[in-house]
């Protein structure tokens, strides 16, 4: 059932979801953790894998190094490491860089519907909360999985019964703004949060989520905003919520329930609430969060995966090239199409620059270095990527908003390559990395601030996360 979407709250039939915010807190306060399904944990352990990784890769981006010198300005020192660092700060603030950090290469997890449609950079806001939780406590890395698991559980079931209708969508959307809630219950359950203390942490979450603000990233003017998505503002919130709640402060009241809640504020037109509740404990749905092969946005991915096809298949070699032609999406030939980025946020949302870094197979965890973003050859070969319309992922974006796309390549000698529409993003529910790859990205991005060595030892305290007595001890002495 969709509630009304009167403006007025008294209209509305508030049944379905009166309890909503109660029902959501015992669940996240009190699930028994050896209930969740093996398989579900297993997903849990890939997931803070992936987002560690992923930290440690964009820890020394130029971006990440002036989020972490604003962020030294005013905040004091405290048992929270910073990864790829040796700052230490309290749990908000080391919430806020380590989320920061790891979506700095938007390399970071997703969530698919069952339709395809990705939904926010969940890893980044809850993955960075519990780690919050870990430095400032002995907790298990048992206890770890489990908040993250039931973190991202309600993450999930909130942000697909939020969903706007495709008007709405196009007026004002959200990206990761609801990920306050679950960054609140991953560090909330971890420093040991009952039902009543998680619903009064998750008022104030969610009244401390961003504006939905996904119209306003600068596509104009560029160049783009810093905090895409605003992912760590959304660990913040989170974090900062339980500990407001600590302090003996009042937040809002079931700020989940009813025709004025969070779904309401957050920008979306329709709610439905059994999506929160039906099945909760039962049915998961971690199975739906992804893995991106590529650091560019997912929008993208598809696209990329078909190109990469054709590099692969027929061997080219990136001076073999003449011109690349991307069959898109009007609106991604948009906001996807600029040569000339100029930041590391427009380079990975820019389908030129991307192209580039593939065909001349820089190694993922750099494409954004300072050297490549200056690169004349990687400059000269972006310039040679054009874009046109494609009827058939048109319909696709503007009906499902399954951003799909086919790829043309002519070499030098004449010779043209042409792939077939890729609808399914790799990485993602059809078409899932294998364990292997995962771990290979880990490798390849813990690495950047680890080296080699250092890299091979954190996985294999991450591979026995469930056995560490004290998981923040443990993974700060690899740091």
């Amino acid at each position: 059932m969709t509630a009304p979407s009167s403006t007025d709250p008294a209209s509305a039939d508030t049944r379905l979801d009166a309890g909503l915010t109660a029902a959501i807190s015992r669940f996240a306060a009190g699930f028994d953790g050896a209930a969740i399904p093996p398989a579900m944990r297993a997903k849990a352990r890939v997931h803070i894998l992936d987002a560690i990784g992923c930290g440690l890769a964009g820890a020394s981006t130029d971006m990440q190094q002036a989020i972490l010198a604003a962020t030294r300005i005013e905040a004091r020192p405290g048992p929270c490491r910073v990864l790829g660092e040796r700052d230490s700060f309290g749990p908000v603030a080391s919430a806020f860089v380590n989320a920061a950090a790891m979506n700095a290469l938007d390399f970071d997890d997703g969530l698919e519907d069952e339709h395809g449609r990705g939904m926010g950079h969940p890893g980044a806001s809850l993955v960075a909360a519990a780690l919050a939780a870990g430095f400032e406590r002995r907790v298990s890395g048992a206890d770890v999985v489990t908040a993250v698991a039931l973190a991202y559980e309600v993450n999930n079931r909130l942000i697909r019964a939020m969903q706007p209708s495709i008007e709405r969508f196009r007026l004002v959307y959200g990206v990761c703004q609801h990920q306050a809630i679950g960054a609140a219950i991953a560090y909330g359950r971890l420093i040991g949060l009952d039902a009543d203390a998680m619903e009064n942490a998750l008022g104030f979450a969610g009244s401390f989520a961003n504006v939905p603000s996904l119209r306003k990233y600068n596509w104009e003017r560029r160049p783009l905003i810093t905090f895409k998505d605003f992912l760590a503002p959304a660990a913040e919130a989170g974090v900062r919520g339980v500990a407001l709640h600590h302090a003996g402060l009042v937040g809002a009241k079931a700020v989940l329930d009813g025709p004025s809640g969070l779904w309401r504020m957050l920008g979306s037109d329709q709610f439905e609430p059994e999506r929160l509740t039906d099945g909760l404990g039962e049915n998961w749905t971690l199975g739906f969060n992804t893995i991106k092969p590529y650091p560019a946005c997912r929008w993208m991915h598809a696209t990329l995966s078909a190109y990469e096809t054709l590099l692969t298949d027929h061997a080219i070699p990136a001076e073999a090239i003449e011109a690349i032609t991307v069959h898109t999406d009007a609106a991604l030939l948009r906001d996807f199409m600029d040569a000339a980025p100029l930041s590391i946020n427009d380079a990975q949302f820019s389908f030129p620059y991307t192209m580039a870094a593939l065909a001349l197979r820089l190694a993922r965890p750099h494409w954004y270095d300072a050297a490549n973003r200056t690169s004349p050859e990687l400059k000269a070969l972006a310039a040679r990527v054009t874009g046109a319309v494609d009827a058939e992922a048109s319909a696709l974006m503007s009906g499902q908003r399954r951003p799909a796309g086919r790829v043309d390549i002519q070499l030098k000698d004449g010779t043209r390559h042409r792939s077939p529409l890729a609808v399914d993003a790799p990485g993602g529910v059809r078409l899932p990395l294998s364990d292997a790859a995962v771990r290979d990205k880990f490798r390849a991005n813990a690495a950047v601030t680890l080296g080699v060595e250092g890299a091979s030892d954190l996985l294999g305290l991450l591979d026995h996360i469930e056995t560490v007595p004290d998981f923040g001890a443990a993974l700060a002495a690899r740091l």
